[in-house]
């Protein structure tokens, strides 16, 4: 076996050749070893290494194609977002001219195509709002709940924008409604227990006569099944006459059975409609006040007085 040491820029290497000419061993002089080896190797595991990606949105419509596609893909997006701004701007800028000839539903009709090309637009919205309200004089289109709906969930400088010029309106108008309400549900409501006795002991009315009617019927088919039982084992007519006349009160049942069963039906029907606030004018009217309640607390962004409570 044959040892050799080579200097390479300060190091020395031992190389170790069998005697066929291979490298059977390899060792550098200046390398660590033992408990100074595990410590560089723990220190090289410790090492903290930031990469930083570029931040680009992952689309899959994207994945796959070439560079040359990629680009070509990007410039006709580019090329699509800047058309849909162009649009965007000449049709907002028509609903302001509406806007400001007070030509309110060709304005509205011009913001919406606007928030076609873009839903964020702050401006579009706006206007629509602007338009939709006949200048912020009409309160109505609030009491929508789909409207209603839209505003709370619109950025907040254009709720601010739109508050800022009904708010007070819409205040006092939950007031009002809260000052309707609390009286009308109270009447609605006691209303309602005074019917629910009455209707509930209709029901128990007609329930216990269907029940004995059904009763009776299935009654009487049995003692028919048993009188024929004995047509072949008797010579006697007292089986075929009890047979008729279990027959007959058997129709009778049935007949009496249909009419309550029919009236427990209707009965029924009268007690589910009477927990329905839309069966009264005054419970239609109620629901009305409340979704209009509904609405304003969306519009205003907070919950007005709980209207069991009296103010």
């Amino acid at each position: 076996m044959e040892e050799r040491i080579i200097e390479d820029e300060g190091r020395t290497i031992k190389v170790k050749r069998n005697a066929l000419g291979g490298i059977e061993d390899a060792t550098d002089g200046t390398a660590p070893s033992g408990d100074a080896a595990e410590e560089r190797a723990d220190a090289a595991d410790d090492v903290e290494i930031d990469v930083d990606f570029p931040e680009e949105e992952y689309d899959e419509s994207l994945v796959g194609l070439t560079p040359s596609q990629l680009e070509r893909a990007r410039a006709e997006r580019e090329r699509a977002r800047q058309e849909a701004e162009r649009e965007r701007d000449k049709l907002t800028a028509e609903g302001e001219k509406a806007l400001a000839a007070r030509d309110y539903d060709a304005a509205e009709r011009f913001f919406s195509q606007a928030l076609m090309y873009d839903g964020e637009s702050v401006p579009a919205q706006k206007g629509v709002w602007e338009s939709r309200t006949q200048g912020f004089t009409d309160d109505a289109p609030f009491f929508i709940p789909e409207n209603a709906e839209k505003l709370a969930e619109a950025p907040e400088e254009v709720r601010s924008y739109v508050l800022g010029r009904v708010e007070d309106r819409l205040r006092g108008a939950r007031e009002g409604v809260l000052e309707e309400l609390r009286p009308l549900r109270a009447a609605v409501r006691d209303a309602r227990e005074a019917r629910r006795g009455a209707l509930s002991d209709n029901k128990h009315y007609y329930l216990v006569r269907t029940a004995v009617s059904g009763g009776a019927f299935v009654l009487f088919l049995v003692l028919m099944g048993i009188f024929s039982a004995f047509l072949l084992r008797t010579r006697g007519s007292w089986p075929v006459i009890g047979m008729a006349v279990c027959g007959a009160i058997a129709l009778i049942a049935l007949v009496f059975l249909i009419v309550f069963l029919r009236g427990l039906v209707f009965a029924l029907r009268l007690c589910a409609d009477n927990e329905k606030d839309e069966s009264t004018e005054d419970g239609r009217r109620l629901a009305v006040l409340e979704r209009e309640l509904a609405c304003l607390d969306l519009v205003l962004g907070d919950k007005g007085p709980d209207p069991d409570e009296e103010s």
